[in-house]
């Protein structure tokens, strides 16, 4: 049995532990911070979690000893109620806890576990994932296994050397009032406490002195509500105040014996959740309440168990290195935590929201997901791609300029470094003609459970040229590249002939906004005085623009294959011919763009972009490969680039990505050997250094060079100090700044990691 090991290094940081697809968090582990239970929201919890023991039984004086996870010795949210000179019990209220030193406990982190040792004390969190059952298939009893709100997490302590009684306690200290006892049936032997109706847990006790198995003790643990942990262990009379803000269970340990509780966290949010359309979670069409949640975790938390230790086995098993298997585990344990499953006028929607920003299904991010999403559940794509054309699509015409844009010296001279300025008065009101444009797609589809107007995203606006402006043809080609997927992965040509006037009008709407190169040459008039923007809209000029961008352009090329294929199995001969020869057109002019062996991230001398070098100029790659691996395109990846000019520029990117991983001025590395994905801009996204090395490995190979392989593994112990070092308190983390988690935090889109695992 393969196992995760201990971690060596930084220990003090913050991992979600989620269910599948009910937007909650239990999320822990970032020393002198608050966690626990997070509903509905971009960031950890605020609660204060206590994690320990203490010698002696529940009454004794003894300190508490726990784990880190919590701001400050005493809560004093009695205080309003005191009287000065009275003195009642609150008022004498002890330090809550001495904390466990680092050196003094360990932290094993897998794919589907956290597991926390000190002294005798073991902390385990269990969030086992799977496929999201599809409700138009499958039973209740299948989906009630699937949609369970909830994780489980074991408490254990070992005195079988001790010679006296010790008592282990697990509680959440509240910072806002509300928190209860629940008081529902949950079993023989049950407590739980909730934090109104929305979310709470529940426990029982084990005996595991004589295994691992364990045997169940009736009597269970005891509850307790105060307004701090070790006042709430040692209270003999009123250990419950329904004024508390921290409840909690305890259970006591005799000499010679090693006990343990099971503990079950879950939500529960019923009725409508959304605006704009009346969403709510699906899982309540299966669950009657908390209490049905807390059980049903409790009755099923061996199984759960025995299924987060064969992922982790499985990914411990997998040959790569400990860096990247721990950004695996750590990037899975974040997206599912950005995961909601509604029910929109009775039939299902699933949503991916955008850590931190809370945006639902943005476009840019589903198209990244869409690998880890057909391995596990491709339904759920079909559901997004579905959804997007039903609700927030919607058709353009795009600005032919009458006149030529002579940018001014400042501009010309500009720092690429530095993000575009906004349109100045001559930008606004250069004169343009409107011509046809076509179908394209909302960058999302709302925010905090927001949903926008139907054909409007809560991002986009006009007149901008950088952050925020529309993303037209970027999320054209996402649209295509993620229906090629789908149906590459599924074959599912019935949903494909339904959504044949889709794919039809993708086609139209990429010829009409590519001019005479294939690839994006004009902007929406959504944008008005505005400019078109790409995903990476917080980069520099290198990354800002669309038009004439190689990272679009190359996009752009996997879309004509996607296209091309969808036509195959359309039985449309004539626009899969018409793909193919726009695909090789695409590929000829990005090929001729080439200096000294290195393209320039702009196609436009004047831009600030052109002295600018990029890798994500390669992204595109990852789409073909994928049709290949599936088996879907037909042939071998040396076919994909069978034509001359695709060949052509197959050895352009190739070369490209050499000289950029190698140059000797270190200008796509950081000073930490992490991978800077623009020369000229210190903010790198993981999610797309991610799909970078991969497509770099799979599909140029050149990590048989040692030199490169050098590179990616120097750049891979960086990346995992990027996480637990510079995002510590968020969890996973995107967008890195100089190695320091800067933005697009507690987040979904590193799941990109997981191609690895091919």
């Amino acid at each position: 049995m393969t196992k995760s090991a201990p971690l060596s290094g930084q220990l003090s940081f913050n991992a979600q532990h989620s269910p599948m697809g009910a937007f909650m968090s239990f999320t822990c582990g970032n020393f002198g911070t608050r966690g626990g239970i997070g509903l509905q929201i971009g960031q950890p919890g605020d609660q204060e979690v206590f994690l320990g023991y203490k010698d002696g039984d529940r009454y004794s004086d003894g300190t508490l000893k726990c784990l880190p996870f919590y701001t400050a010795a005493v809560n004093r949210s009695a205080d309003a109620f005191l009287v000065e000179q009275a003195g009642p019990a609150e008022q004498n209220v002890k330090p809550d806890a001495t904390p466990f030193q680092e050196g003094e406990f360990t932290r094993s982190y897998g794919w589907a576990s956290d597991v926390w040792e000190a002294d005798g004390l073991r902390f385990s969190v269990y969030s086992p994932f799977g496929a999201i059952p599809d409700p138009e298939k499958e039973n209740r009893r299948r989906m009630r296994e699937g949609l369970l709100p909830a994780v489980v997490a074991r408490l254990e302590l070992d005195n079988t050397k001790g010679k006296s009684t010790r008592t282990a306690m697990f509680a959440l200290n509240h910072a806002r009032p509300g928190s209860r006892i629940l008081e529902a049936d949950l079993g023989k032997g049950r407590v739980g406490f909730a934090f109104r109706r929305e979310a709470g847990g529940a426990a029982e006790l084990f005996d595991y002195t004589k295994g691992e198995k364990g045997k169940k003790i009736d009597a269970g643990p005891f509850v307790f509500m105060r307004w701090s942990a070790s006042d709430g262990v040692r209270k003999r009379y009123n250990p419950v105040h329904l004024l508390g803000s921290c409840p909690g269970f305890g259970f006591e340990v005799p000499a010679g014996k090693r006990y343990g509780i099971t503990i079950a966290l879950g939500s529960y949010l019923e009725g409508f959740q959304t605006n704009g359309m009346d969403g709510r979670y699906l899982y309540t069409r299966y669950f009657k309440g908390l209490a049905d949640v807390l059980r049903t975790a409790l009755d099923n938390a061996g199984k759960m168990v025995i299924a987060a230790k064969a992922l982790d086995e499985k990914l411990a098993a997998a040959h790569l290195s400990a860096e990247q298997k721990f950004l695996i585990a750590h990037a899975t344990h974040s997206y599912y935590g950005s995961t909601q499953l509604l029910e929109v006028d009775k039939k299902p929607f699933w949503v991916v929201n955008e850590g931190e920003y809370c945006m639902m299904n943005t476009l840019d991010l589903s198209v990244d997901h869409v690998f880890w999403e057909l391995e596990h559940n491709p339904w759920v794509v079909r559901n997004l791609l579905d959804n997007f054309v039903r609700h927030y699509s919607y058709k353009d015409e795009v600005k032919v300029y009458t006149s030529e844009f002579a940018p001014t010296t400042e501009t010309m001279q500009m720092d690429p470094s530095q993000t575009p300025p906004p349109p100045d008065e001559a930008q606004l009101k250069r004169p343009y003609e409107k011509k046809p444009g076509g179908i394209s797609f909302c960058h999302d589809m709302g925010a905090h459970n927001n949903f926008s107007p139907q054909g409007r995203s809560s991002y986009e606006l006009a007149n901008l040229t950088g952050c925020f402006s529309y993303m037209t043809q970027e999320q054209l080609c996402n649209w295509v590249l993620t229906a090629g997927c789908y149906v590459a992965k599924t074959r599912d040509t019935h949903w494909l002939k339904g959504q044949r006037h889709v794919v039809e009008a993708c086609l139209e709407s990429m010829i009409h906004r590519s001019g005479d190169v294939g690839f994006s040459q004009f902007d929406s008039t959504r944008c008005a005085g505005g400019q078109e923007i790409t995903t990476y809209d917080s980069l520099d000029h290198s990354l800002a623009q669309t038009r004439n961008n190689v990272y679009i352009a190359v996009k752009s090329w996997a879309s004509y294959w996607a296209l091309k294929l969808m036509f195959r199995e359309l039985g449309d001969g004539s626009r899969q011919k018409r793909c193919e020869e726009l695909a090789a057109k695409v590929a000829a002019v990005v090929s001729d763009q080439a200096v000294d062996g290195v393209l320039p991230a702009i196609f436009e001398k004047a831009n600030p972009g052109y002295a600018s070098r990029i890798l994500p100029a390669v992204e595109g790659c990852m789409y073909p490969l994928y049709f290949v691996n599936t088996g879907w395109a037909g042939h071998s990846l040396d076919e994909v680039y069978g034509s001359p000019s695709e060949r052509r520029m197959f050895e352009v990117l190739r070369e490209h990505t050499r000289r950029l991983l190698l140059d000797p001025e270190r200008r796509n590395l950081f000073a930490d050997g992490g991978i800077k994905l623009s020369s000229t801009s210190n903010n790198s996204w993981m999610s797309k250094i991610s799909i970078f090395m991969h497509v770099t490995r799979r599909v140029f190979h050149l990590d048989a060079d040692p030199a490169i392989a050098e590179v990616f593994q120097k750049a891979d112990a960086a990346h995992m100090k990027w996480q637990t070092e510079g995002s510590s308190y968020w969890a996973c983390c995107d967008q890195i700044v100089s190695g320091e988690g800067k933005a697009s935090r507690y987040y979904p889109r590193i799941i990109t990691s997981a191609l690895w695992l091919e």
